[in-house]
């Protein structure tokens, strides 16, 4: 809100309508056809608002339960049971008031449908069950271990909703007092059931401790793939070699461990909705004929559609110096994901828009280092030092022909200035890409001359004019390199832990440049470099373009940013009283305690992060006995 803008009245009422521009909404209008089309947007007062009884809540109930069996059958022979259950229960209620700036603009006809309320219920119960035989058995310098076992896992989700509408004072937010449900919003409800089933066998054996080898298969099958792929193999082979047992380095003051590490496989996943192999049909409950009501087919199933497999190569070594008070771990990765579930375009005369099927790979590839140090290890004091940095490659190896049409789509609402998305730098697929490469129109600045945006079209040539097909590849969000830093001290009964994350060299598109400068909206407070930073004459070397020019600015690379930052994320003090002192008062301990978040940033760039998760500064205090 501008702060020139009053927000009471002479009596001290809080006003609701603070002002109403009338806004031509043909930004890139032809004076000449007098093609202009004006409406009237109005700017309300937040803290009006913030006086009636809306309110949006959010509960949330988790019961974990877990149960395990062991029986010993022989001294190498173990049987082991474990069942665990996981119900959670979440609900939302939202109420916004008939006094609400959205229903501000309803005409006389429609006041018996001021106000809302909106409902969601979700119970969700989950069954996990496993059985397992183990055989460990040492045989001198040999060690053996074997596992054999399955498991099964349930799960059965609940949805409930609906939306009332039709109250007639601020006060009764209770949802008997609506009038009906919201229209063409009649009550919602789905009920999904997802099912796994698996067979694992798993082997690891040592000589020495000096060789070790692991080796696992899996046979996993899952509800949520076609009927004729349920079930996927899944394997996995490492070895390792623990150099410091070898007698050239044993009993070595300097270096205490030494171990090198690989391992390859094939992993699986299964978060994907429980239906979408099954031909789905949705009632149609609102038309009823004499024989029924109707249903008509939501989703076209696809029996042959199978797991989506990943390819995992990993290397590492790990490095202990003097007994391991200082430890070293370097690391790298190479992952392919093969038969990406997409969706696949479909003539519309067919009845169906999209299926899905086992289209696309995309491959990751990177390093992490991790560190750690214990400087100073003293009865009464401790200084440690934890560090790890990482980067990651991402590419798309093939996508489907449903992602080069989404594509397209992308292309449409870049086009389409009434759309809010117009200025952002929206994700495309293209093979060879990344996921975080960032997309937009290549720009030169602008010129001097005029004022105006130069952009290079995909031929190379220079152009004033936006086009939305000279979208190219502008930048790319992943980072050189990124990590955390972190250190604990004690000291006595004192302790403190902190937490910094860092990132360097990665490119951001700067929305704030866009949303707050060149399209800012005057109705609303906006940057002062609005004004300050603009091309005003010809001859300025200005960073925006001249203010009288409101063609609405779109995704090019000019609002690129190289980024390099560090995050104060977490701190924790905690002070552990004196044992004497806590016994006299009748506890065995007492523990006083802050942990705070989001204390400090620093950054290369001015931009805005906004009031939304995940960006929360809080505090938490803690008292903590036990008797």
């Amino acid at each position: 809100m501008n702060p020139y803008y009053p927000i009471t009245d002479s009596l001290g009422r809080m006003i609701q309508e603070l002002a109403t521009w009338r806004v031509d909404t043909f930004r890139d209008h032809r004076p000449e056809l007098n093609q202009f089309q004006y409406i009237d947007r109005f700017v309300f007062n937040p803290l009006h608002e913030g006086s009636l009884s809306n309110f949006n809540k959010e509960s949330y109930f988790e019961l974990i339960d877990a149960l395990s069996a062991d029986y010993r059958i022989t001294d190498a022979l173990r049987l082991r049971a474990l069942v665990s259950l996981n119900n959670t229960i979440s609900k939302a209620d939202r109420f916004v008031s008939p006094l609400s700036r959205d229903f501000y603009t309803y005409s006389t006809n429609d006041l018996n449908k001021r106000g809302s309320y909106d409902y969601d219920n979700d119970n969700t119960l989950k069954l996990d069950g496993t059985f397992s035989l183990t055989y460990f058995k040492q045989i001198g310098e040999h060690n053996l271990n074997l596992v054999l076992g399955s498991n099964i896992l349930s799960s059965r989700s609940d949805f409930k909703s609906f939306s009332a509408q039709g109250f007639s004072n601020d006060r009764f937010t209770n949802v008997g007092f609506a009038r009906i449900y919201k229209e063409r919003a009649s009550p919602n409800g789905n009920v999904l059931i997802q099912r796994t089933l698996g067979a694992f066998f798993s082997g690891n054996y040592s000589y020495q401790n000096k060789y070790s080898m692991d080796a696992s298969f899996r046979l996993d099958g899952s509800s949520a793939f076609g009927s004729d792929s349920r079930f996927a193999p899944f394997w996995a082979l490492g070895l390792g070699w623990n150099i410091h047992n070898e007698n050239f380095l044993k009993d070595n003051p300097i270096i205490s461990e030494v171990r090198l590490r690989g391992s390859t496989g094939v992993i699986g996943s299964i978060g994907f909705p429980a239906y979408m192999s099954r031909s789905i049909y949705n009632y149609y409950s609102d038309n009823w004929y004499s024989t029924g009501i109707g249903a008509a087919t939501q989703n076209y199933g696809n029996t042959n559609l199978e797991w989506q497999k990943t390819d995992t190569y990993d290397a590492g070594l790990d490095i202990g110096l003097v007994q391991n008070r200082f430890y070293i771990s370097p690391r790298y990765y190479y992952k392919l994901t093969r038969g990406l579930i997409t969706d696949i375009n479909l003539a519309p005369s067919t009845g169906f828009t999209t299926y899905k099927e086992n289209l696309g790979d995309m491959s990751n590839e990177g390093y992490e280092l991790y560190l750690r140090a214990n400087v100073l290890t003293r009865k009464d004091a401790y200084v440690n030092l934890t560090g790890n940095i990482a980067h990651n490659k991402n590419t798309i190896v093939k996508i489907s022909n449903s992602l080069k049409a989404f594509n397209k789509q992308i292309d449409d609402i870049q086009n389409n200035p009434d759309n809010a998305l117009y200025a952002m730098p929206l994700l495309r697929y293209n093979e060879g890409q990344s996921l975080n490469t960032i997309y937009g129109v290549k720009s030169l600045g602008i010129d001097p001359e005029n004022g105006k945006e130069i952009f290079v079209k995909n031929d190379g040539s220079l152009t004033y004019d936006y086009d939305v097909r000279d979208t190219q590849p502008i930048g790319n969000s992943t980072a050189l390199a990124e990590g955390n830093i972190g250190s604990t001290i004690g000291y006595k009964g004192f302790m403190l832990s902190v937490n910094f994350w860092f990132r360097l060299k990665a490119d951001i598109y700067n929305q704030t440049l866009v949303d707050r400068i060149e399209n800012a909206d005057p109705r609303f407070n906006v940057d002062r470099r609005a004004m300050t930073l603009r091309w005003s004459q010809p001859g300025d070397n200005a960073l925006y373009k001249n203010i009288t020019d409101l063609t609405p600015t779109k995704a090019s690379s000019r609002f690129i940013q190289t980024e390099s930052l560090i995050d104060l994320q977490s701190l924790y003090l905690s002070y552990d009283f004196k044992r004497d002192f806590v016994r006299r008062i009748g506890f065995q301990t007492i523990r006083a305690s802050i942990a705070m978040n989001d204390l400090f940033r620093s950054s290369t760039i001015q931009i805005e992060r906004g009031i939304n998760s995940p960006f929360a500064r809080s505090a938490t205090f803690g008292l903590q006995a036990a008797f």
